[in-house]
């Protein structure tokens, strides 16, 4: 009986201990720029609505080196704040990681404003190339913490409209490789 209960006790564990999701990495992806790199040109915006988060991130690219910013807006009084979650892949030591990467859009929105007075986020850079880029609206505390987020992801939405014209402010401009 006590080798049963070892044999279970071990295995539980070893599954609870195996990775799950790719959700931290020691890679360090993004870096922070006060533009997007000249070379970039736009790519579209990954955009949802969900639950009063209105998420809209807007990507530059050159090849599969990737550059983002965007607007992140509470729009409901329900005691949350809004903020929203990336995934991707790397490509890194000369081939495709073969998993997601995911990262939390460092900023947040506790203003149940409308869908544009939220918070500007970006400008950030890809270190590595990267390619499968989504996003996805998340549920925050005050802090900016995800407490969940939608299930689904939302993928580019290819568009040839300036930055402007998705209803950011004119400050944070969209360089479109012009």
């Amino acid at each position: 009986m006590r080798r049963t209960l070892f044999a279970v006790t071990a295995a539980v564990g070893l599954v609870l201990s195996l990775p799950g999701a790719a959700s931290a990495h020691s890679t360090d992806d993004w870096y922070t720029a006060k533009e997007p790199p000249a070379n970039h040109t736009f790519a579209g915006c990954s955009v949802s609505h969900v639950s009063g988060v209105n998420q809209e991130l807007c990507w530059g690219r050159y090849g599969n080196w990737f550059s983002m910013d965007g607007m992140i807006s509470d729009t409901a009084t329900d005691g949350y704040c809004a903020t929203a979650q990336i995934r991707y892949e790397i490509y890194e030591n000369g081939a495709w990681a073969g998993h997601w990467h995911y990262r939390k859009v460092p900023g947040h929105d506790c203003t149940t404003g409308g869908p544009t007075d939220g918070t500007f986020v970006g400008e950030f850079v890809s270190k590595y190339q990267i390619r499968n880029v989504s996003s996805r609206a998340c549920h925050a505390d005050s802090q900016g913490e995800i407490i969940h987020c939608e299930s689904n992801w939302h993928g580019l939405a290819q568009s040839t409209a300036s930055h402007e014209d998705h209803g950011r402010p004119a400050e944070y401009p969209w360089v479109n490789g012009a």
